[in-house]
């Protein structure tokens, strides 16, 4: 057949589309999406390239886990993988260092663990765990120590118990000058002020003045008959008399302002002052019966430790630089602070961040502090910026400028059992003319893939990628890729599959950009870290060389399942393990053996288009593509639901006693058969290699 003219597909930013979409050909997206991205991401600038392989870091002891992560310096980290009642840490170098026994960590508790790492502390947080820390020994890190978060002076608070209560008391004393026959007085309590009481007999008149000063004050609208006034007398001195105001009974525990003034003369004089201040003992705002914190995170030098279980919308701030200082006792603008959303309020903190303001995620909507600098004498003004809620198992990440986060919600599955998903990603960024936080959706594009989300890490940018990741995995294993570059309107959703039916169960990114994942294939659980494809194109991969014979040993954990090898820069395979080996034929020095998953791009159907925009429905075939590679080893391509062909890269002047290096070039594919509505392209591999396509051209009969 004759060629056609084609549109170049050069953009595939958009990344996977939903399937509600695939006949939205007017939105702007639709020209740079695909139908179906498959251990493939975007490349911003141009077509996508294969996403990372993984390598073997240890066998799990469970399909149930939490990834923690301890930053030590810009070149140490470790990954601190739980598991019920145990946790296993890994060294960032994928040394497995040490297993410590946590016996109060248990299978129930591990979806909602939180975690704080910083130097050589790590803590573990929970509602329903006391606050564990393990503390590395700098001088060996084989040695952890595990005991409980050193909270100093921690918040009495009244939490509806029977508490011992102090009275409040005020004094007022009054002093006249001689000669003075009258003085008419004014008191007020908390603002709310008495009828002014006129004493006539300065001499002998007391005891009317202090009885009319009882009866004013508990006549008063937040007053009651626990206020009492009793005459001091003169205390020794002449001209003078002291009167004591206690606020005991019903009012007792609580703190009260008193101001009192002379009406008729400036030849006397009064003066209130407190004598001792009214209080409620109460209870430690956490302990073992009330619960514990939820989490904590870092805000100008502060530990803000949020969502007691006792008062879920509190927010407890630690003195200025020591993070474990929770005394709100204490005075001045670095003192420890204890603060809530609302003095009364059904929400739950779950996360706190810090950006240019202090943000708060509850599982009802998302808060941010107004004050620039927290201050003792300044009230926290806590605003509400959007009632999304937040969900409990994934904290908010930054990426270009916004803070992301995804949304929670509650739905039944089988039985009436209710649990959390996440249902959408959101980004929030701060509005300077709003003087407001506004929160956009961000994956209305994909959300098929956005669904039953309860974990995420982000990965910042790599080597090879303009871009940083968001990780994004669900109840049933699957792991979606997110790249997000704001300022070019990109935001692109991928799935990256584990081979062999795998699921992922748990992920985490270390100090180092490394991406540690534990996935379930088949009741085999490992620990694997993501390696570039430059690097490895395998999953659980493991590294060695053969023996003399050619046997390549250590694969016991793909006991059974199909393997492919790169030995000495050349793909064989693939190969069937057998007593965790595989017999290879010859030595080789250097040899990287796993599973692989082959890659799937699938371009969105084709249609006819007039010039008018409209679209004419008719079968089409897709006889001839045009791809153009860079750095490509394997490649195979088809189109109209027929199967792929391999196309073959190698060159007549290619040295064939050596590995075939990648090929930048064009590669063309024609004579591809079948008719039907809709035709698409597929650009996948039959064997393992790198691969990258910058763009390619459809040539079809629409």
């Amino acid at each position: 057949m004759t060629s056609q003219p084609g549109t170049l597909k050069s953009s595939c930013n958009a990344g996977e589309f939903s399937p509600d979409l695939e006949g939205k050909v007017t939105l702007k997206q639709w020209y740079s999406a695909a139908k179906k991205m498959k251990n493939v991401e975007p490349v911003p600038q141009s077509g996508f390239r294969l996403m990372p392989g993984t390598v073997l870091a240890g066998i799990a002891a469970s399909a149930n886990v939490k990834h923690g992560v301890l930053k030590v310096t810009p070149t140490l980290s470790y990954t601190l993988i739980f598991s019920p009642g145990r946790v296993d840490i890994f060294r960032s170098d994928r040394v497995k260092v040490a297993t410590k026994e946590i016996a109060a960590i248990t299978a129930d508790l591990l979806p909602e663990l939180k975690f704080y790492g910083e130097a050589n502390t790590f803590g573990v947080f929970n509602q329903d765990l006391e606050t564990v820390r393990l503390f590395r020994d700098p001088n060996d890190d084989t040695v952890w120590t595990v005991d409980l978060w050193p909270y100093e002076k921690l918040p009495d608070v009244d939490l509806g118990g029977e508490y011992e209560k102090d009275d409040d008391v005020w004094e007022i004393g009054i002093r006249w000058s001689d000669g003075i026959t009258s003085v008419v007085i004014d008191v007020d309590v908390d603002g709310e002020f008495i009828d002014s009481i006129e004493i006539t007999n300065l001499g002998g008149g007391w005891p009317d003045f202090t009885a009319a000063l009882q009866a004013q004050l508990r006549e008063l609208p937040s007053m009651s008959d626990g206020v009492s006034v009793s005459d001091e007398g003169t205390k020794g001195q002449a001209r003078y008399r002291l009167m004591r105001i206690t606020f005991g009974g019903d009012l007792s525990g609580a703190e009260y302002s008193v101001n009192a003034r002379i009406l008729n003369t400036a030849e006397a004089s009064v003066l209130s002052y407190h004598r001792e201040i009214g209080k409620t003992h109460g209870e430690p705002l956490v302990s073992t019966d009330r619960g514990w914190f939820e989490g904590v995170d870092l805000f100008q030098d502060r530990a803000i430790y949020h969502g007691p279980k006792a008062r879920g919308g509190a927010v407890a701030m630690s003195r200025v630089g020591e993070y474990f200082d929770l005394n709100i006792e204490a005075a001045g603008d670095s003192a420890a602070r204890l603060e809530a959303l609302r003095t009364e309020t059904s929400e739950r903190v779950r996360f706190v961040y810090e950006g240019i303001y202090l943000l708060g995620f509850t599982d009802q909507g998302e808060w941010f502090v107004s004050n620039r600098q927290i201050k003792a004498d300044e009230p926290v003004n806590w605003v509400r910026t959007s009632r999304h809620g937040i969900h409990p198992q994934i904290p908010p990440f930054e990426m270009e400028g916004r803070v992301f986060f995804v949304s929670s919600g509650r739905r039944e599955i089988d039985e009436p059992e209710n649990f959390d998903i996440g249902q959408a990603l959101y980004s929030m960024v701060y509005d300077d003319v709003a003087t407001n936080f506004s929160a956009d959706p961000e994956s209305l594009l994909a959300s098929h893939l956005i669904r039953d989300v309860n974990g995420g890490t982000l990965q910042k940018k790599v080597r090879n990628q303009d871009a940083g990741r968001l990780w994004l995995w669900d109840a049933f294993g699957r792991l979606v890729l997110a790249v997000v570059i704001k300022n070019q309107d990109i935001v692109a959703f991928c799935e990256w599959i584990a081979a062999d039916a795998g699921k992922v169960v748990g992920a985490s990114v270390d100090g180092q950009n490394q991406v540690w994942l534990t996935i379930d294939r088949g009741g085999t659980v490992t620990h694997e870290v993501m390696e570039e494809q430059d690097i490895n194109l395998f999953q659980s991969a493991v590294r060695g060389s053969t023996d003399l014979a050619g046997e390549f040993s250590g694969l016991e954990h793909l006991e059974g399942r199909e393997v492919w090898a790169r030995a000495d820069g050349y793909i064989l395979g693939p190969y069937t393990v057998s007593g965790g080996t595989i017999d290879l034929g010859d030595p080789y020095e250097s040899v990287t053996a796993g599973l692989w998953q082959p890659p799937l791009y699938e371009g969105l159907p084709l249609f006819k288009m007039l010039p008018n925009e409209e679209i004419i429905h008719r079968p089409g075939r897709v006889h001839s593509v045009i791809a153009h590679v860079i750095d490509t080893e394997s490649i195979a391509m088809g189109a109209n639901g027929s199967p792929p062909r391999d196309r073959p890269l190698v060159k007549a002047g290619d040295d064939m006693s050596k590995p075939i290096p990648p090929k930048t070039q064009q590669v063309r594919r024609t004579g591809m058969p079948g008719h039907v509505m809709g035709p698409t392209v597929v650009i996948t591999q039959t064997r393992p290699g790198m691969l990258r396509v910058r763009d390619y051209t459809p040539e079809a009969k629409l």
